[in-house]
């Protein structure tokens, strides 16, 4: 894959700046479960927390950054071979907000110029959205294609509202892959689903929806649910390590060793005019302070994403009215490192999630209400 035949539309169409500087990432991961697919319960997973491939960078190919000096406030237990997050804080997202540790990290690569990057992917929004994208793709209604992404959260809510049966009958009908001579038949249970759990929406985001469902019947085929593996939602993750290798191609690219990922990676072709790039290496995270700083970033962020998921909007304005001083701390330093980070470039931030979700962000780290 030629990184330029992608990496200019995405460039354009979000606004991204300074994609072309050479940067040097440093990645880890939480909850990568490597693969997801249905059973007639549900998923294969007890809990589908939300994927999260983070960690730290900074600007240039090299950096004259003293680690140990971190490392020695930090005081680590002499038992810690190497900093983990499970070193510096445990509990849920509002627990870690609590933690002296995460709030010294922070600070620490604040004053030391570090910045960090996220990718946050919500797996259920992303393994049944395609099921509106499949409608609205073949209808080219403006007012649907203007709605998509409100159309699909709010089609993601009610899915996840009563994720039990939604999930059961996905797995029934073989979803991605539903047979041409059952599509009519997965229609008619999509609008009645649909119609049933609308209450929970407005009036008019209700009606936008199920009036977008039945038109379902209108359409031969569903293009992005059928012709797949069957039951098979996530079959890798690699795609996800690809994007900044692509968008930064001039960057450095250094991962944590995740032997599966490496090696799909590793047989994925990039090139720029025909030249292969490899713009990328797996090291062992124990010889990078970088990583397993990026452990910590994205066993923090990967709690708050989750967090963000499963919270409903009341009791996101109870918990943060209630957070305490020295939580406000470490959230007003978590919103500042993002907010350095996205004025050097908004590219380092890449959200696959619902807009219930990406609103009650804004509002929990910015406080502001929409």
């Amino acid at each position: 894959m030629d990184v330029n035949e992608i990496r200019d539309d995405i460039i354009q169409q979000n606004g991204l700046q300074n994609t072309d500087e050479i940067y040097t990432f440093y990645y880890d991961e939480t909850n990568n479960i490597r693969k997801l697919y249905l059973k007639d319960s549900g998923f294969n997973v007890n809990k589908a927390d939300n994927f999260t491939l983070a960690g730290i960078l900074h600007k240039g190919a090299s950096a004259d950054i003293d680690y140990s000096t971190l490392l020695n406030i930090l005081n680590l237990q002499k038992s810690a071979h190497e900093l983990k997050v499970k070193h510096i804080a445990k509990g849920g997202f509002l627990d870690m907000l609590k933690s002296d540790k995460i709030l010294i990290i922070l600070n620490w690569l604040i004053k030391n110029k570090l910045y960090i990057h996220y990718f946050n992917l919500n797996i259920t929004y992303w393994s049944v959205i395609d099921i509106i994208d499949s409608i609205i793709g073949e209808l080219h209604n403006p007012f649907y294609i203007v709605n998509h992404m409100s159309l699909k959260s709010d089609f993601y809510e009610i899915a996840n509202s009563n994720s039990d049966v939604f999930l059961s009958i996905l797995h029934k009908f073989n979803y991605p892959d539903i047979p041409k001579e059952k599509v009519h038949d997965f229609c008619l249970w999509l609008i009645e689903f649909t119609c049933i759990h609308s209450c929970k929406l407005s009036d008019f985001r209700a009606n936008a929806l199920e009036n977008l469902v039945k038109k379902s019947l209108e359409i031969g085929e569903l293009q992005f649910v059928s012709g797949f593996n069957g039951r098979t939602l996530i079959d890798s993750f690699m795609v996800f390590y690809l994007r900044n290798l692509y968008l930064f191609k001039n960057s450095i690219h250094i991962f944590d060793e995740e032997k599966s990922i490496q090696n799909e990676v590793q047989n994925f072709s990039l090139t720029e005019n025909g030249i292969p790039i490899k713009n990328y290496e797996f090291v062992k995270s124990h010889n990078s302070e970088a990583v397993q700083l990026s452990d910590v970033i994205a066993g923090f962020l990967g709690k708050y994403f989750t967090y963000l998921k499963d919270v409903n909007d009341e009791q996101l304005v109870l918990d943060r009215a209630g957070l305490t001083s020295k939580q406000i701390k470490t959230l007003s330093a978590l919103k500042h490192i993002i907010d350095v980070s996205n004025d050097v470039s908004r590219g380092f931030f890449n959200v696959v999630s619902s807009e219930g979700e990406q609103r009650r962000n804004i509002q929990f780290l910015h406080g502001v209400k929409l």
